[in-house]
């Protein structure tokens, strides 16, 4: 994982504490939150959050998926405003 290119985003558990109560209580969700964690940018993000949703062996209910996802985009995002060399997000 390239640093010049990564999104600058909180610590790990100032993000968790933004989830919803119980929302990585599941192991999957839990591999799955740490796969959003290794993300670099949004888009990779929102790629995971799309093959797991739509991944007929994924047991983790979609709302919990579309948590993980808006939580993770968000803490990117303000990261990354208040980096002070800001990266373009891929679309």
């Amino acid at each position: 994982m390239r640093k010049d290119t990564r999104f600058r985003r909180p610590e790990r558990q100032e993000i968790e504490s933004r989830l919803p109560p119980g929302t990585l209580a599941d192991s999957q969700a839990l591999g799955i939150w740490n796969l959003c964690l290794a993300a670099d940018d949004p888009s990779e993000v929102a790629h995971w959050y799309r093959s797991y949703r739509d991944s007929p062996h994924c047991s983790v209910p979609r709302e919990r998926l579309k948590a993980m996802r808006d939580t993770m985009i968000e803490a990117m995002r303000e990261g990354n405003r208040n980096d002070p060399k800001p990266r373009k997000e891929k679309k």
